[in-house]
């Protein structure tokens, strides 16, 4: 990795390669459903995401930082890499629906609300929670401010991360 290369912090743990698949596995179905990537590419960092409601609407799908579909009652701002990241807000009443930025110290932080497989799946940079409940474990240990190296393709489940 060279100095523009940002590691993903995500749930109170530090992630460290050059992309980050973050999906969500059905315990119950085994299937997988894609939750966002970030690949550090050429000094810039790129995201992939699609964000659903929960019905299964389509909110906003990003493709390689580039907005391809938005739903007229969301507006999405900014840069991942300028001031505050780039923001999916409700028009509404400006909630935050997702969150990417760089933070003070640079790492990427992804903050967000997702919903697959009928869960509702609540990402920050300190914590992850699937239906309310939180999923700190790794591989079924119960780790915090743990630095990772090499897990590109993390997991996240009812039991927990997993690699």
């Amino acid at each position: 990795m060279t100095h523009d290369d940002y590691m993903l912090i995500l749930g109170s743990n530090v992630y460290a390669d050059q992309m980050y698949t973050v999906s969500y596995q059905d315990k119950n179905t085994g299937d997988r459903t894609h939750l966002f990537s970030l690949e550090n590419c050429d000094g810039d960092l790129i995201l992939t995401t699609e964000v659903l409601d929960k019905d299964s609407e389509l909110i906003a799908k990003i493709d390689r930082n580039n907005i391809v579909q938005i739903n007229e009652k969301f507006v999405v701002q900014g840069e991942i890499e300028k001031e505050n990241g780039l923001t999916l807000t409700r028009r509404e009443n400006s909630d935050v629906i997702f969150n990417a930025r760089i933070t003070e110290d640079g790492y990427v932080a992804v903050s967000g609300i997702f919903y697959a497989g009928g869960k509702k799946i609540h990402i920050t940079d300190r914590k992850v929670e699937i239906n309310d409940m939180p999923r700190q474990t790794i591989n079924g240990v119960d780790v915090h401010d743990t630095f990772f190296v090499g897990n590109y393709n993390i997991t996240l489940t009812d039991d927990g991360v997993k690699f």
